[in-house]
């Protein structure tokens, strides 16, 4: 009952501060609402060079709520995975999909592929160069949308809720991306691809008429993860934690089995989100695989659904009930901040760590439903906890005061 009191109070303090997009009601950006979508192919945004020196144009595919009234949704803007080196926007269809019958736009964007021979493999320069280019190719079609949705607004979009998102080495490029900025310290190398590939937005400049509500980052990462600032969007990760193509924590990203350019991955991501106050939520897979969750209807399902609420809570933040909230993830927990114990709930039986930002470990059980967490011996500070239900493990910062 503690719990469920908080809960409330805390709906009714969101509700006096914030406020819900117009377009908001209990049902839409949460769950599907359309039954049929519009798809608006071959759309192009720009004509550029690759590294092999070819030069090529960039389309977009945009995905529509067919039969939809309203004429200002909120957009995902999404990149496919391929290592940098194959795959193409038709890929990621279903994702655009499945997110357009919950009422959103999303566009499914090109971005230039490493081009040239693949005996020998790139080099970790190279690669640099490809991964810059690509986010050029997405802040690209940004300005794209924001141009068109300041004329005509062809698709009927609100570039005011904008949200980036992709699948592997499209989740690397959404992230950059969102966390990239012109206040952020580069490599030599690294600054110099940004140089040659200048004007990027938002990097070379200090622009920020464009703001991105959120990344939807699906076994992606990051370069360095001291990019991510107190400012940077929120982003919700869903990773495999024995991932060998993009690594869960710090590594080397591989192509054909071979090391190719270090990355942090979304662990080492939510880890930093959590120490410098940006919001964050991981999924875990436990599997030694890439993009497990894509490869399982009812996988898919769920990780669409809970991205969909990730946004949702920020879109419709006043719509979002009690009901809603405990129906996004498998567990509620509070309250948060606190002074000494925390309530967490679960669906079924469940595992629960407490963790130290240094990773030790203070805290382990097994739960069924409900456990008091007691923190009063814990110093003031910011904390981790694991959360493990049905084989998918959630980790949520909890701050001591």
């Amino acid at each position: 009952m503690r719990f469920s009191m908080f809960l409330i109070l805390s709906l009714i303090i969101i509700s006096a501060t914030a406020q819900d997009h117009p377009t908001c009601n209990t049902q839409r950006y949460r769950v599907d609402v359309f039954e049929n979508v519009t798809v608006t192919k071959d759309v192009m945004y720009s004509i550029d060079n690759t590294i092999g020196g070819n030069e090529v144009e960039l389309y977009m595919d945009i995905y529509e709520p067919e039969g939809d009234a309203e004429v200002e949704r909120p957009v995902i803007v999404l990149a496919f995975g391929g290592s940098f080196i194959n795959g193409m926007r038709g890929d990621i269809s279903g994702l655009c999909t499945r997110f357009a019958r919950k009422g959103y736009v999303a566009v499914s964007i090109d971005y230039r592929l490493y081009d040239k021979a693949l005996i020998p493999l790139p080099t970790e320069r190279e690669m640099q160069d490809v991964v810059i280019r690509a986010i050029k190719d997405m802040k690209t079609a940004i300005r794209f949308l924001d141009d068109d949705a300041r004329a005509e607004n062809t698709y009927g979009v609100d570039m005011d809720w904008l949200y980036l998102g992709g699948v592997s080495s499209g989740g690397i490029t959404a992230a950059h991306c969102a966390m990239l900025d012109s206040t952020d310290a580069f490599s030599e190398s690294l600054q110099g691809y940004i140089n040659q590939h200048a004007p990027i937005y938002g990097i070379t400049d200090t622009d920020e008429s464009i703001k991105i509500r959120g990344v939807l980052n699906y076994s992606g990462g990051l370069r360095q993860v001291d990019w991510i600032d107190a400012g940077d969007p929120p982003f919700i990760s869903f990773h495999d934690d024995g991932d060998p193509t993009v690594p869960y924590k710090g590594g080397y990203a591989q192509i054909f089995g071979q090391n190719i350019i270090y990355l942090n991955g979304s662990f080492a991501l939510d880890s930093v989100a959590q120490q410098v106050g940006v919001r964050s939520q991981l999924i875990t897979f436990p599997r030694d695989a890439h993009v497990s969750y894509f490869f399982d209807e009812e996988e898919i399902v769920d990780v669409v659904n809970q991205s969909a609420f990730f946004m949702y809570e920020m879109i419709c933040s006043e719509t979002a009930d009690v009901k809603n909230m405990i129906d996004g993830t498998p567990y509620t927990f509070g309250p948060n901040p606190t002074q000494n114990n925390i309530v967490l709930s679960t669906k079924g039986n469940a595992k629960v760590e407490l963790y130290d930002l240094a990773g030790k470990q203070l805290h382990s059980q097994s739960i069924v439903n409900e456990v008091v967490l007691d923190l009063k011996g814990l110093v003031v500070g910011n904390y981790l906890l694991k959360i493990t239900v049905n084989g998918k493990t959630y980790t949520e910062r909890v701050v001591k005061d």
